[in-house]
């Protein structure tokens, strides 16, 4: 069974916070590397997060509460946009992933390399162009944060 995130796109009005419609949801894509630099959710290739998991803000729209299902998800946090376009994705890190054969004709393919049998990357190469697309795309709807939840 594979793990999937839910967003809700927010913007601050005058001291409240609105729900941002963004179709589709953002980061609407199952990419555990992506998981695992947002919230270190199946992170399989042990990418250092962005952020520790917060939670749920205490100021969260109704809307997002209805979107997100509060209870239903696991790892719920939130990102800032401020967060996403300021960080230095030119900074490298080791992503451990590999696949590693289990039994005859069977791989797991998060397996972990160990610490130092890895390779070395940026954080721009890992998460790919996409995500930067993604990005221009939340700043042009006029994003300020994204709260997310996962499944399984």
């Amino acid at each position: 069974m594979g793990c999937d995130i839910h967003t809700s796109c927010e913007r601050n009005v005058n001291g409240r916070w609105i729900a941002v419609n963004v179709n589709p949801e953002a980061f609407d894509w199952r990419s555990y590397g992506l998981f695992g630099f947002l919230a270190d959710v199946r992170n399989y290739s042990f990418v250092p997060p962005l952020a520790p998991q917060r939670g749920v803000p205490s100021d969260v729209c109704p809307e997002t509460i209805d979107h997100i299902g509060l209870g239903d998800y696991h790892s719920c946090s939130w990102i800032a946009m401020s967060e996403l376009l300021s960080f230095d994705y030119d900074k490298t890190f080791e992503d451990r992933r590999t696949t590693a054969q289990i039994a005859p004709n069977a791989w797991y393919g998060a397996a972990d390399a160990g610490k130092g049998n890895g390779f070395i990357t940026t954080f721009r190469d890992f998460l790919g162009r996409g995500f930067f697309e993604e990005l221009k795309r939340l700043q042009a709807a006029g994003v300020e944060r994204i709260v997310f939840g996962f499944d399984s």
